[in-house]
């Protein structure tokens, strides 16, 4: 299937590893132009130069912490002035520390709202009229099935995940009229640095072997495995596509079906 990638302007944040550098990959051998960003330029630039191995475009890469209004700014006027236009947002960020609801101190509350729900906000905010005035646009915003499944001892998540869904879904429906499709996609466990770092924590908690936490994740996913980055970024890659001309305001979740609710 041929998913018109070609000349396509695509922007993926959090690129640089994980998910979201799985996304720029897949998009990048689709023929999509991708423009990776992480606040790392050691590893912006070692991504850079595995992607530009499969890509048919150049691979560009600007350095941004996206929980920081100013350097938000800052990419927005770097993709505005280098390429007018955009045709596609990955929204991806860095998952918050572990905490229960009343040991997170205020401060871990103000980093996690900026990284995780201010910067879907103010991305949008910031490119949407750009798809607007050329009338297409697509943006997918990688969360977490925690938004559907509260997952224990990570309330930041639970609960900053939430306002994401909630806030796509309301703009997915103010500017669909535009050409503009906006889906939430939520990675189930899936074997990426994150999930490691999780799991770490979770076995000095629980006193037991990382191997251990590795099988309590695999026993309540129907699927027995873990997910690979990939899985999640096809659907992705799909999402953002032009050939995605009816998908729109949906949370999808990539879990190995981990999520037991029905909808």
């Amino acid at each position: 299937m041929d998913l018109q990638y070609s000349g396509k302007i695509i922007v993926v944040t959090g690129a640089s590893k994980g998910l979201g550098y799985a996304c720029a990959e897949t998009i990048a051998k689709e023929g999509g132009q991708v423009i990776i960003v992480s606040r790392s330029e050691e590893n912006l630039k070692k991504a850079v130069a595995t992607i530009q191995k499969v890509a048919e475009f150049p691979v560009a890469w600007f350095q941004a912490d996206i929980s920081k209004l100013e350097e938000v700014q800052a990419l927005h006027s770097f993709i505005e002035e280098k390429y007018h236009r955009i045709d596609g947002l990955v929204i991806n960020a860095g998952g918050p520390p572990p905490g229960d609801s009343l040991s997170v101190s205020e401060e871990e509350w103000e980093r996690s709202l900026n990284t995780n729900l201010l910067s879907v906000v103010r991305l949008c905010k910031l490119f949407v009229p750009m798809m607007i005035e050329q009338k297409f646009g697509r943006i997918s915003a990688i969360t977490s099935v925690s938004a559907k499944q509260p997952i224990e001892n990570l309330v930041l998540s639970n609960t900053t995940r939430l306002g994401v869904i909630g806030y796509l879904k309301t703009l997915s429906n103010e500017v669909c009229q535009h050409n503009i499709l906006i889906n939430t996609v939520l990675p189930g466990p899936t074997r990426t640095e994150r999930l490691i770092d999780l799991n770490k924590s979770r076995a000095e908690r629980l006193g037991v072997s990382i191997d251990k936490v590795e099988e309590i994740w695999i026993e309540k996913i129907p699927l027995q495995r873990l997910g690979d980055p990939q899985e999640l970024a096809a659907l992705v890659t799909f999402l953002l596509s032009a050939k995605n001309s009816y998908i729109t305001g949906q949370v999808i979740a990539v879990d190995g079906g981990y999520v037991k609710s029905v909808l």
